[in-house]
């Protein structure tokens, strides 16, 4: 007798692990988006919250600091921040994708 197996449970093993690609980077999305609106709030950059964000924000940006230099500092924050955000979004959401048809 033969067993087919549906493609459905060959999948079932991948798709926690796209899950969890998912919110990693919806939280890492997160956390650049909620600096970016930090900075445009003119928020106190020596509340410990906000310069625990901002550290991590830096941590995930740097390589799209100053890609852009416009002369207003928070449309450089939004823009350059922004981008990186799009990139991780875009990023994580195909990995996730290709993932879950493993």
């Amino acid at each position: 007798m033969r067993t087919y197996r549906s493609a459905r449970s060959h999948r079932v093993h991948a798709d926690p692990v796209a899950a969890v690609i998912r919110i990693a980077t919806v939280v890492v999305v997160g956390i650049i988006v909620l600096h970016i609106l930090l900075v445009l709030l003119e928020a106190n950059p020596g509340n410990s919250l906000v310069s625990t964000l901002t550290d991590w924000a830096d941590g995930l940006t740097g390589w799209a600091r100053d890609l852009f230099t416009p002369d207003n500092p928070k449309a450089r924050v939004f823009v350059n921040e922004g981008l990186a955000a799009v990139v991780y979004a875009v990023l994580g959401g195909a990995v996730a994708r290709a993932v879950a048809r493993i």
